[in-house]
């Protein structure tokens, strides 16, 4: 009986120790057999360690794809930029190549007119020249012509009681005298009023270039709607609309979808989707003037084309982050924002 107690107490104390061994045992039934899984504390720890493993690398992995997938975004971002500053430098050196040419052919221009005028002068100085000879002889005539001169002027001179007759002969030489003074006289003034002309065009030139300079200035509304539902705030002064920084002035339409407008000739730059902006339009005016066109339905536009004031570019919408149908209006000149009411000009 001892013998007995004995085995079943060594048998159960086998079994504790066995148990002691494995993390986990499994007792499975299939069709009246059964069967044991035991799954040591290694294996627990081999398969927590493969885990983490797992785990770990496919998170290295999401944040190597985001990361990638952010670099390429700035990359695009990068690469339009430098297109953009491209085609502005495309077009400033366009635009300068065409003042100079201006500028050559008004110069031209000038040096024709001032050989006209000195081929003129010269001509009428030649005329002067002779005219003061033909004084200066009869002034130095001999003396024979002198006494002939005076006995002349005796005989023509009136005895008492009649009436003094016209000295002919001085009054042809003081008549010749008056002729010359007056010519040159006119010359003089010739000249004045050629240094007043000269004077004149050079300022009428500088008021030209000046004109020209802002003939592709933004002007007037981008749409047929006055109603501004945020107003332009860079500084996010809270008491200026909703108090919240706005590089633009957003114009709305009443949920009307309206055509907008270019506000002044330019080209475009950029026409395209953007997650803020939604469909947008971007166009170089030249002179260091673009402007901005947000939140369109439809592009009428593309890249490359050229617009002039009053064409229709798009139309109005509220795509991107938008909150209902208008046009978001942006200004820059030399890459400063401007405040887009500066530019509307009288309603």
């Amino acid at each position: 009986m001892n013998e007995n107690q004995n085995e079943i107490q060594n048998e159960n104390q086998e079994q504790s120790q066995e148990t002691h061994k494995h993390f986990l045992t499994l007792h499975i039934s299939h069709k009246g057999q059964q069967k044991t899984l035991h799954f040591r504390i290694r294996h627990a720890v081999a398969v927590c360690a493969a885990t983490v493993f797992l785990v770990g690398g496919s998170v290295c992995a999401v944040g190597a794809y985001q990361k990638t997938k952010t670099d390429l975004h700035t990359s695009k971002e990068q690469l339009l930029e430098t297109e953009r500053e491209r085609r502005k430098l495309e077009q400033r050196a366009e635009l300068l190549e065409t003042e100079n040419t201006e500028y050559t052919e008004n110069i031209d221009a000038l040096q024709n007119k001032t050989t006209e005028l000195e081929q003129k002068i010269n001509e009428i100085e030649s005329v002067k020249e002779d005219l003061y000879h033909q004084i200066t002889n009869l002034d130095e005539s001999d003396s024979s012509a002198s006494l002939d001169l005076t006995a002349m002027t005796s005989a023509l001179a009136p005895t008492e009681g009649t009436e003094a007759a016209a000295p002919t002969f001085t009054t042809l030489v003081s008549t010749s005298y008056n002729k010359a003074s007056a010519l040159s006289t006119h010359l003089d003034k010739m000249s004045l009023l050629m240094d007043e002309t000269s004077i004149s065009f050079s300022a009428v030139a500088d008021t030209v270039t000046y004109l020209a300079a802002l003939s592709n200035a933004p002007s007037g509304w981008p749409v047929d709607s006055r109603t501004v539902s945020t107003e332009f705030n860079p500084s996010a002064d809270p008491s200026i609309s909703d108090g919240r920084k706005h590089y633009g002035m957003d114009i709305s339409t009443q949920s009307r979808i309206i055509p907008i407008y270019a506000t002044a000739s330019g080209t475009v730059v950029t026409a395209q989707y953007h997650s803020q902006f939604g469909n947008y339009v971007v166009i170089d005016h030249g002179n260091g003037f673009t402007t901005l066109y947000a939140h369109c339905t439809d592009l009428n536009v593309a890249v490359g084309d050229k617009v002039k004031k009053g064409d229709t570019i798009a139309t109005t919408g509220s795509t991107g982050m938008s909150t209902g149908v208008h046009c978001h209006y942006e200004i820059q000149l030399n890459g400063v924002y401007q405040n887009p009411r500066d530019y509307l000009g009288e309603e």
